[in-house]
């Protein structure tokens, strides 16, 4: 039966001591009990996280147990004790590695490097007993968005055979304006909860892409969202985005839902889709 994939709001270090914040909550009591008590439950979760990019060759973990990166810096020491012990798939590794050199990428084993922020922070609340073997994949570094989509593509096979294809990134990624808005909450000042006309265009753009086309035409309508002027302002960088053209790349023909959707001070917006369905057989 063949996997759904998704694109999951990752969240900051903050959630991994907020656990009562609605994204959390939603991920613990929501999104992973449905994946783990699925009857299509996944064997393998392939990752691709916005905190990963490396050249010029794409890079796979391929170690039977993962390590975690802290990559973040300045926290109280408690956020540098998490553990979170999950397993590695080797053979999926193996699969990927092949896959993405037959699309033409360079690919590298990676056998050191532990899972970062932008993976396990949802997962620890997703799957808090590390119930999936997890592979990590980074993404590349490039100005064309057609290579995120082109990255998916190469992976769709993997769903067939179990594995369930996560981004993990951010709708809106704004640093500067988001820790703005974190520090005058921060010296009690109260920050307006309308939202940005820059990120509501921009989600509501994005929205319409994922959820109205499939196949072809949602390729070309997601390519489409790195070229409006609402972009930039979204992502002055592009790594938080690439991970929603990878998933979509990896979605084909299957249709996006909109599974959870939040707003925070107007320039953060938590919104996490399913492609597919979650008992979906395949398609005779």
């Amino acid at each position: 039966m063949r996997q759904p994939c998704y694109f999951i709001a990752h969240g900051s270090p903050m959630w991994l001591v907020k656990p009562h914040e609605p994204a959390p909550v939603y991920l613990k009591t929501v999104l992973g009990p449905q994946i783990l008590n699925s009857s299509n439950k996944p064997s393998t979760l392939l990752i691709i996280s916005a905190h990963w990019e490396t050249e010029p060759a794409l890079r796979v973990t391929t170690a039977p147990k993962h390590n975690l990166l802290y990559d973040y810096y300045n926290f109280p020491s408690n956020f540098y004790d998490i553990k979170y012990p999950a397993r590695g798939d080797p053979k999926v590794a193996q699969e990927t590695i092949q896959l993405l050199k037959a699309a033409g990428f360079q690919v590298a084993e990676e056998k050191e490097r532990g899972l970062d922020h932008g993976v396990f922070t949802p997962l620890i609340y997703m799957f808090p007993n590390q119930e999936l073997p997890i592979v990590q994949l980074s993404l590349p570094i490039t100005n064309n968005a057609a290579d995120y989509y082109r990255m998916g593509e190469a992976l769709q096979p993997l769903r067939e055979k179990g594995v369930m294809i996560a981004g993990a990134g951010f709708l809106l990624h704004n640093l500067r304006l988001m820790m703005s808005k974190m520090q005058q909450t921060s010296m009690g000042r109260t920050v307006s909860e309308t939202k940005e006309p820059w990120a509501e265009e921009f989600v509501t753009a994005s929205e319409r892409a994922v959820l109205e086309f499939r196949g072809q035409s949602r390729k070309e309508e997601v390519l489409k969202l790195v070229k409006l002027p609402s972009y930039r302002t979204a992502h002055p960088t592009p790594e938080h985005f690439a991970p929603l053209i990878v998933a979509a790349g990896a979605a084909g023909e299957d249709v996006g839902h909109l599974i959870h959707s939040r707003w925070e001070a107007g320039v953060v917006s938590e919104d996490t889709f399913r492609f597919g369905d979650l008992n979906e057989e395949k398609e005779l």
